[in-house]
């Protein structure tokens, strides 16, 4: 099954088999808050002789196109493995690229890690409530309470966004911090970074509201399937928060012509 990554999501039926499954070797897991789930496509190398998709291969193929039957020159394709096993495709790749380059050095990624990226460390769990401490900033405000995502931290993200000329907004300060991957998925946290966002000029107008709509709908994606006991009060009261108050609910045009009557 082929789809588009924008309406790819796990449903309650996928969430229930891995749980339930699991539950009855440690019954912990049914009483266990679950903040959100996601999944992905993961690409599977068909064969014509397989008509069942569970007995596809599950691990990757690198396949030299030159060498076969009808050979196609400079073209190799990896294609399969999985998240864990990306590096490893990768080194294999290269290693064949090189190989057909004429090049005898030895790939190196089973032996170094990667490397730390300055403009991502913010995804880091426990990096930004470590500093928050040790710089002694207590008077500062906390956008994010849930990930303890200081004020100074959205604004090291927007400056590094900046200096690539990237536009500073929810999304991509939220790719960038732990902003809304906490208990609250954005339900507070999304509000003060939109204003935020707005008193420093990066959002205007009804920019703000498109911008916590969409924020919004990514965090829905991985908690939809989860909503039962707390998590489905936590979803009501952003609800009422989030409609009731600025009215996300309604598309754009019906958003502008309440507002407006309000004013």
């Amino acid at each position: 099954r082929v789809a588009s990554p924008d309406v790819i999501h796990p449903d309650t039926r996928e969430v229930d088999a891995i749980i339930d499954p699991l539950a009855e070797m440690a019954p912990e897991l049914m009483k266990t808050r679950y903040i959100r789930a996601y999944c992905g496509v993961r690409p599977l190398l068909t064969s014509a002789t397989v008509t069942d998709d569970r007995h596809l291969r599950r691990s990757y193929v690198l396949i030299d196109h030159s060498v076969k039957p009808e050979p196609i020159d400079n073209f190799i394709t990896i294609t399969g493995g999985k998240l864990s096993t990306f590096r490893l495709m990768a080194e294999k790749t290269a290693n064949l690229v090189c190989q057909r380059l004429g090049i005898s050095f030895a790939g190196q990624t089973h032996r170094e890690p990667l490397p730390d990226a300055i403009d991502a460390r913010w995804t880091e769990p426990g990096l930004a409530p470590d500093m928050w401490p040790k710089e002694k900033r207590y008077d500062e405000k906390l956008i994010c309470e849930c990930e303890m995502v200081p004020q100074s931290v959205v604004d090291k993200i927007i400056d590094g966004l900046k200096k690539h000329n990237g536009r500073p907004g929810l999304k991509t300060i939220g790719l960038r911090s732990r902003v809304g991957k906490g208990l609250c998925q954005g339900t507070f946290c999304s509000q003060r970074l939109a204003a935020h966002l707005y008193n420093h000029g990066y959002l205007e107008k009804q920019d703000s509201i498109a911008e916590l709509r969409s924020f919004l709908q990514e965090r829905w994606r991985g908690q939809q399937p989860l909503l039962w006991d707390i998590p489905l009060i936590q979803a009501e009261l952003l609800e009422a928060m989030h409609c009731g108050l600025f009215s996300l609910e309604l598309n754009d045009g019906q958003t502008n012509a309440k507002h407006e009557d309000k004013q």
